[in-house]
């Protein structure tokens, strides 16, 4: 054989290597490629087999919701596939306004339930109470309905009416309300008030559309007209908002030009940093912004950058730790996509988002996260960074008594206290939880769930009449008197709390009496009141 020859086949052979090297590849590429197609015909066949052969007739679009939504969970908690109804929802409480009556309503035993009319509102101008059955809504009985189907019921066109069949305790017959449908503000802000003769207080407890012009507000008038010179803010159980409100909150305590927040995403129009463009809406004073493990995503954003700037101390538990952009994507049938598309960064570089630092490498290896930061003030000082906003001063969550707790998901307090004020209605603000209030409250927890033959006549009748039977019932608890005994303080304030929101409404009485057991609020004003300046707060601080 000649060495051209040779030189021929072996040249030959190469390229056969090679075109059998490029096949093999473009196959496998080719099998990455179809993988996902091939995994949703067995999907659809399991579907089809599903629809065919289960044992009972199944709702396939239930399926296929679920089947996205536990998709879309597996990248992380807030994405998720939201049919017309859920957004619409959605969109109202972020919206922080809708056409109602105003009114908190539950499930007791079986039938819709006013837990609390909304001070201001028409459900509050037609005297509902806590405690009152809606039997009926436009003639159709309530028994059994669900909370989604009321409300779906109630909220309207600001301006309808709505005639609903009230069966109220001490009252022999149910009556007809008609009430006229009206605008129904979420406030962001649910309460503000002068604490002591310098010190103010905030509950903010929602980023709405309205939050920054209501905060404003609360400031304004605290400081105006109150004449305070040192705020407490209180964004506990505060879930957030809008990124924007965010920022705009932000505006009313930083000096412009001053970083708020940054997102970062995988694509580069996901990189954005917020800055405030406003001077203070008042000069400098001292402040301190309370937190707990429900403050989450725009009170965090907020939290973050009052702390970066050394604007104020936080005082309390951290934070949830929701720090992430969730872009909504339109889908056919008015649904939508929410995905997550970027992550919250305070101005010191702090990831807010919590889940963003369990995130591993392709090796399954848990990626980098710097935990030290600083804040951007003189002080410069040190900062945990593993997501969520970890406060200055450090006062756990204060857990309920397991008893207490046990009585309120049974909705113990709830019944007592309407049964009681029903028979009371003359009680005064001084009144006082007696040891005979707290014996009826352990007979009422004690009591079985009614299922004997005469019960059950009672509840033919009932629903014969469209009337529940007004009686204390369903809410047995097991316990011994010992644990009673020793739940005893706690079960006291519950039930004090309890009659006082339902006769008087959340006002400054109820709150008071919040006021006077909250440790975070006590600490708030022992350091507020030791000083002049935002500068004095730091002495005072873990770290």
């Amino acid at each position: 054989m000649t060495k051209k020859t040779k030189k021929v086949k072996l040249t030959a052979g190469f390229i056969l290597i090679g075109i059998l090297a490029i096949t093999w590849v473009g196959s496998r590429l080719w099998a990455k490629r179809t993988d996902p197609y091939a995994s949703l015909e067995v999907f659809f066949q399991v579907l089809q087999i599903t629809r065919t052969h289960y044992v009972r007739d199944v709702d396939l679009n239930d399926m296929l919701e679920n089947a996205m939504n536990a998709m879309l969970q597996k990248l992380d908690p807030y994405s998720m596939y939201m049919n017309p109804k859920s957004y619409k929802d959605l969109y109202i409480s972020m919206e922080g306004e809708f056409g109602g009556l105003g009114v908190q309503i539950g499930i007791t035993d079986g039938w819709l339930t006013v837990i609390s009319p909304m001070e201001g509102t028409p459900a509050a101008a037609m005297g509902l109470q806590s405690g009152d059955y809606i039997v009926k809504i436009e003639d159709e009985s309530t028994e059994g309905i669900t909370i989604e189907e009321a409300v779906s019921k109630l909220r309207g066109e600001p301006g309808t009416n709505v005639t609903i069949t009230i069966a109220r305790r001490g009252m022999d017959k149910p009556f007809d309300v008609t009430i006229t449908r009206d605008i129904i503000k979420l406030n962001a802000v649910s309460y503000a008030s002068k604490l002591t003769p310098e010190i103010g207080y905030i509950n903010f407890i929602k980023f709405s559309r309205t939050a920054r012009q209501e905060v404003e507000q609360a400031i304004d008038s605290l400081f105006t007209h109150e004449g305070v010179k040192k705020i407490i803010l209180d964004i506990r159980r505060n879930s957030g908002g809008y990124l924007y409100e965010g920022v705009e909150v932000s505006d009313l305590f930083l000096s412009p030009n001053k970083e708020v927040v940054q997102t970062r995403g995988r694509n580069p129009q996901s990189f954005k940093v917020y800055r405030t463009h406003e001077d203070k809406f008042i000069g400098d004073y001292p402040l301190v912004v309370l937190t707990d493990r429900g403050s989450a995503s725009a009170a965090e954003i907020l939290a973050g950058a009052l702390q970066d700037w050394e604007r104020c101390i936080i005082i309390g538990d951290t934070t949830f730790g929701k720090g992430c952009v969730q872009t909504v994507y339109p889908l056919p049938d008015s649904a939508r996509l929410k995905l997550t598309s970027a992550y919250w960064y305070t101005p010191s570089g702090r990831c807010i988002d919590k889940y963003r630092t369990t995130l591993k490498d392709d090796e399954g290896n848990k990626k980098d996260e710097q935990l030290t930061f600083n804040t951007l003030g003189p002080r410069a000082r040190p900062l945990y960074g593993g997501g969520a906003i970890v406060p200055d001063v450090y006062i756990p969550y204060e857990k309920m008594d397991t008893l207490v707790t046990r009585f309120r998901i049974n909705r113990v307090f709830f019944t007592y206290a309407a049964d009681y004020i029903a028979k009371h209605p003359n009680i005064t603000r001084d009144f006082t939880v007696t040891d005979e209030m707290l014996n009826g409250l352990k007979e009422l927890a004690r009591k079985q769930n009614p299922k004997s033959d005469a019960n059950t006549s009672n509840k033919k009748k009932a629903k014969s009449k469209n009337a529940p039977k007004i009686v204390a019932k369903g809410h047995h608890v097991n316990f011994t008197d010992e644990e009673f005994q020793k739940s005893k303080k706690g079960l006291a304030t519950q039930l004090k709390l309890e009659i006082a929101m339902q006769k008087w409404g959340r006002g400054d009485y109820y709150y008071n009496l919040i006021f006077a057991e909250d440790p975070m609020l006590k600490k708030a004003k022992e350091i507020l009141s030791k000083v002049e300046k935002t500068s004095g707060l730091f002495r005072f601080t873990d770290k």
